[in-house]
């Protein structure tokens, strides 16, 4: 059975799971049980508190998995003040946790809803009109409903996912943001719903959930082939290997002179001989310290690296349940352009750069486009994609 929780009148609630009595007499002193109680927390709140060193003064992130659900749109002059929070969010967590938590951005949530997990089960979770600030969670007269029911908590978790419009905001993702917010700050003018620029910085830097179909290259982007995978260590469909981390490091034989930010990296598997997924360049090029060549011979043999941002998790996570074969995907190519060639060089195919051990591939705009629009309606077209080589 729910109970209410509100911040003007005393409560109680056993949470059978511990068999253990919470009082409270607002939401942050329940939600700040829940936090020190759990193992996982899923925080879900439009507005954030500007310092969450006050909000989470004696609370521990240590051996826990947290994370954030927030937004990042144009609404008033939130876009100055909002990655400031995030990154003070970040921050807090990091120092007693050790590593960067998950944050995810919804540009439409309203929604608030706090979810506490321990030992892999959500114990309670929290529904309310309050937002993860001081104001909030302390004095604003805000109501809620605690719930504990495990598949009511699950089918919350899934329904705050599901709507993200970008996922995983790494570190430095959020620091690029705060540097905008600074440079914009300068001018005072209050404005109403002011975008300031952040917009093209997430579609440019930050990963779009699986759901997330709008994302557009920058303009005049070029299209790579991406080869992963060697003979003696290939990447084969039968090994059901997911590529669906949303941040990657994506690694070079010879310095990709030509490769730039926002470019869009096409990956294809040796051994597999089909499409993995797809990124977009989110830095400029790296090389690995001779440290780092030492004590990693992959790094010597792929010594120049860029970060990059998985566009394609809707298809990476479940790529090899029907492969796109590049020598099929190829041969569609040119049966609907026949004049048109596969790679920039002229060619109407990259097989041959690939076996002679190129690890990228410029390819031609329209080629590009085409792989990107098969992979991108692999979920919704998915009998299309059983291409044979």
């Amino acid at each position: 059975m729910p109970h209410i929780v509100n911040n003007s009148n005393k409560g109680k609630a056993e949470i059978v799971v511990f068999g253990k009595l919470y009082r409270w007499e607002n939401h942050k002193e329940l939600f700040l049980a829940l936090i020190d109680d759990c193992d996982e927390c899923l925080l879900v709140s439009p507005f954030l508190a500007s310092d969450f060193a006050n909000l989470f003064a004696n609370i521990s992130f240590s051996g826990k998995t947290v994370e954030l659900i927030s937004t990042c749109s144009p609404r008033g002059d939130d876009q100055l003040s909002k990655p400031h929070a995030l990154k003070s969010f970040g921050e807090v967590v990091k120092a007693t946790k050790g590593d960067w938590p998950t944050i995810g951005l919804d540009q439409n949530l309203h929604s608030k809803v706090y979810i506490f997990r321990k030992g892999a089960r959500p114990f309670a979770g929290i529904v309310t009109s309050a937002n993860l600030t001081e104001s909030g969670l302390a004095r604003n007269h805000e109501t809620g409903v605690l719930l504990q029911s495990e598949e009511a908590l699950i089918n919350l978790e899934n329904m705050c996912r599901s709507q993200l419009d970008y996922v995983n905001l790494s570190e430095w993702q959020v620091e690029k943001l705060c540097q905008t917010a600074d440079i914009m700050g300068r001018d005072n003018t209050p404005q109403t719903d002011r975008e300031i620029g952040l917009k093209s910085i997430l579609n440019n830097y930050a990963t779009p959930s699986a759901g997330n179909r709008s994302t557009r290259l920058r303009e005049g982007a070029k299209y790579y082939i991406k080869v992963s995978g060697v003979k003696d260590r290939p990447i084969l469909p039968e090994q059901r290997r997911p590529v669906n981390e949303p941040h990657c490091t994506l690694t070079f034989a010879k310095e990709p002179k030509g490769i730039s930010l926002g470019d869009c990296l096409l990956e294809v598997a040796v051994g597999g001989a089909c499409f993995l997924s797809y990124y977009a360049c989110a830095s400029a090029v790296w090389e690995f310290s001779d440290e780092d060549k030492a004590s990693n011979t992959d790094h010597k043999r792929w010594p120049y690296y860029v970060y990059a941002n998985n566009l394609s998790l809707n298809y990476g996570a479940t790529w090899f349940e029907s492969p796109l074969f590049y020598d099929g995907v190829v041969e569609e190519f040119k049966r609907d352009y026949p004049s048109m060639p596969v790679t920039a060089a002229g060619s109407d195919h990259f097989k041959g750069a690939v076996q002679m051990g190129h690890s990228y591939i410029r390819v031609t705009k329209e080629f590009g486009e085409y792989v990107r629009s098969r992979i991108d309606n692999f979920i919704a077209n998915k009998a299309m994609h059983m291409t044979n080589v």
